[in-house]
């Protein structure tokens, strides 16, 4: 046999440890596929026969390629991950589920550590760019509060959602319930809301007061959004150096102006950070994605030679990128097109490399460095294998979320009020200048490239909200940031009006008057109030008195009222706290994502419907929501069991919710008829009865 090693042929010898490894490689795969089908003996065979072949294959891969003193980390390796395997295989579902997710997790943080501790030595850090950042967090927290109170904003939806569970995180640790806590944490990784953004703001909150907004916003910004703002200004220092910015110029300031540039080209992104989104915090992982993706790409570009010093830099920059990537997906579900798309751009990378050099590439280096990385990734991943595997088809998120595409015209005045096009041209101006200055394009075509594909798999599943455009945030405000410190290295002064100046198309009124155009956007700045506060609050006073003699439930799913906006009523007082638990069974909103109207409307002793009937979505996909609000407001159906008590909340938009009183409890059939009429407003619409999730 023989192996291509840095441009010649070399004699691969089958030695004792290649052989171990080539038989730990083979139990590992064996394990992986019992495993699997195990979890999920109704799935097609081609799913545990595919994992276990691609895990042979890595295996194999690195059995041949590695040299002999890194095959026994191998051996124990593949070793460990088949000993886990066939423990998972023989346990009860649940107790698999613990076990794989406790054991990924477990992984993750030793590879971290090791890849820390065996990392190069980094500098101290300068007291300017501690100082800097220490000023940044000050002015986004003042830029934060001033969002807020102006705004008078009250969190609702996705706005709520991390907060909620990070009062959760609160709760669970001022009880000392930490094994519950690491349990769910852990297990969450499945679900399509991980605990890990909230973990960091709940043990804050835990120290402090479990309902504050003002804590947890200030450790939002802290940990997420004021490093995002210097990652981006990190990415930006990059890709101007490329094009010509020598290394001495005043690197505090340079890193200082591109942390303010990002955030002057691309405000909205902040502001959804400040209104209580830690989403923004995937962006420092993207970027050092990029990075890495960008470090293995030249590695893999060097001559031969070296080899025993190159090759376990390469080993090491694969691991912590499939770590990386993993830590995307572990935070935001959605990262996991950023991911996919810095992977591509790093295959077409390499494969234009290989296809320059043809056998003088390092075939065995790149070889072993996608083995290792997809072995590390499906180790990390395993349980959301686990979990997924039994019911694949429930996370067909294309068709699940089908509900939350939107027309054309609706996206691009949405972008108009995100963006702006000012800012757009000056991103694509700033491209143009990069690559026309740049010798070495390749972080640019990585970072251009990632979110072009991020950007096209995600329009495929849905048309995006706000805070879903951090996928494409470093192509944003990256290249102007680049740009400006280009220009100071030239001028400071006119760098510096240059970024007041965009500053002032998009945080300033300015935005304002040129927002109708669609050249300016206006999500950086304070939204007006709610126009109804007065009436949410006698609306919130009297579901508290209400829920004391009947649990109260909403059917609505609007900004304007929604179920959900019940149970987030409490910040109107917040130093009363939340009682989720009186806050009435959650009511479905999309037919897709939740099915039908269930047997939770059986505990419903009042409902409150929003008249006419709110939906947010397309309302061809949201008959659950519309069919028991039509039976509700018409007198019929569930409705003929319920009374009009003659209470009218009058909320903005023209928008009634009306109170209504149970007469006599619905029982299984009034909720099996409900269904069947559901099922039925389906069938009209060209619809068959969604798999649940």
């Amino acid at each position: 046999m023989s192996a291509l090693d840095g441009g010649a042929i070399a004699p691969l010898r089958l030695t004792e440890r290649r052989l171990l490894g080539l038989g730990a490689g083979f139990a590992l795969a064996v394990a992986a596929g019992f495993l699997v089908h195990d979890a999920a003996p109704g799935a097609p065979a081609i799913l545990p026969a595919g994992l276990a072949a691609f895990c042979g294959l890595a295996a194999l891969a690195l059995a041949l390629t590695l040299d002999d003193a890194a095959l026994p980390r191998l051996v124990t390796a593949a070793a460990a991950g088949a000993g886990m395997a066939g423990l998972g295989a023989i346990l009860e579902p649940e107790a698999r589920l613990r076990l794989i997710s406790l054991a990924s997790a477990a992984f993750g943080l030793g590879l971290a550590i090791w890849l820390a501790r065996t990392g190069p030595k980094r500098g101290r850090l300068s007291w300017r760019l501690a100082a800097a950042f220490a000023v940044a967090l000050a002015l986004l927290s003042a830029y934060a509060a001033w969002l807020v109170l102006v705004s008078r904003d009250l969190m609702i939806a996705d706005f709520m959602t991390y907060r909620a569970i990070a009062i959760m995180v609160a709760t669970l640790a001022r009880a000392g319930n930490w094994p519950l806590l690491l349990g769910a944490a852990v297990q969450s990784i499945t679900q399509d809301y991980s605990w890990g953004p909230a973990l960091a703001p709940g043990l804050a909150l835990a120290a402090t007061d479990p309902t504050s907004r003002a804590v947890y916003t200030f450790v939002v910004l802290a940990l997420y959004a004021t490093p995002a703002a210097f990652a981006l200004s990190v990415l930006a220092r990059d890709l101007a150096r490329r094009a010509g910015l020598r290394r001495e110029t005043r690197p505090a300031m340079i890193l200082t102006l591109g942390a303010a540039a990002a955030f002057v080209a691309f405000p909205a992104a902040f502001a959804v950070a400040a209104r209580g989104i830690p989403d923004i915090g995937g962006l420092v992982l993207t970027i050092c994605a990029l990075r890495l993706a960008d470090r293995l790409a030249r590695l893999f570009a060097l001559r031969p030679g070296l080899d025993a010093l190159i090759r376990p830099m390469i080993w090491r920059v694969a691991l912590a990128l499939a770590l990386t990537l993993y830590a995307m997906f572990a935070f935001r579900r959605w990262y996991a097109f950023a991911a996919a798309g810095i992977l591509v751009m790093l295959m077409l990378e390499a494969g234009a490399l290989a296809f320059r050099r043809g056998p003088r590439f390092r075939w065995p280096d790149a070889v072993a460095a996608a083995a290792l990385g997809a072995l590390a990734l499906t180790a990390l991943l395993s349980p959301v294998l686990i979990d997924w595997a039994p019911n694949m088809s429930a996370h067909d998120y294309a068709r699940i979320y089908a509900a939350y595409r939107k027309p054309p015209g609706v996206f691009l005045r949405g972008l108009a009020d995100w963006v702006g096009l000012i800012p757009a041209l000056a991103a694509l101006a700033s491209v143009g200048w990069l690559w026309a200055r740049s010798g070495d394009r390749r972080l640019i075509r990585l970072t251009l490239g990632s979110a072009a594909i991020a950007a096209a798999l995600f329009l495929r599943i849905q048309t995006p909200y706000i805070h879903h455009l951090d996928l494409i945030a470093a192509a944003l405000a990256a290249p102007v940031a680049a740009s400006l410190m280009l220009l100071f290295a030239r001028s400071p002064r006119a760098a510096l009006l240059a970024t007041v100046a965009l500053g002032a198309i998009t945080l300033s009124p300015l935005a304002v008057a040129l927002n109708p155009s669609g050249l300016a956007p206006i999500a950086g700045l304070p939204r007006a109030p709610r126009a109804d506060l007065d009436e949410l609050r006698r609306l919130k006073d009297w579901v508290a008195r209400a829920q004391v003699h009947a649990k109260v439930c909403g059917l609505g799913s609007s900004y304007t009222f929604s179920g959900q906006l019940l149970g987030e009523l409490w910040q109107l007082s917040p130093d009363q706290g939340p009682d989720w638990r009186d806050a009435g069974p959650a009511m479905p909103d999309v037919d897709t994502v939740d099915g039908a109207p269930g047997a939770a409307l059986k505990g419903c002793g009042i409902v409150i419907v929003g008249d006419p009937i709110q939906t947010h979505l397309d309302p061809d996909y949201q008959q659950t929501v519309i069919v028991p609000s039509r039976e509700m407001l018409e007198g019929r159906g569930i409705g003929a069991k319920f009374r009009r008590t003659g209470e009218v909340f009058h909320l903005e938009h023209g928008v009634n919710a009306v109170v209504f009183e149970r007469l006599r409890p619905l029982d299984d059939g009034d909720i099996a008829a409900l269904q069947a009429r559901w099922r039925a407003a389906r069938e009209q619409l060209g619809f068959g009865e969604p798999r649940r999730r």
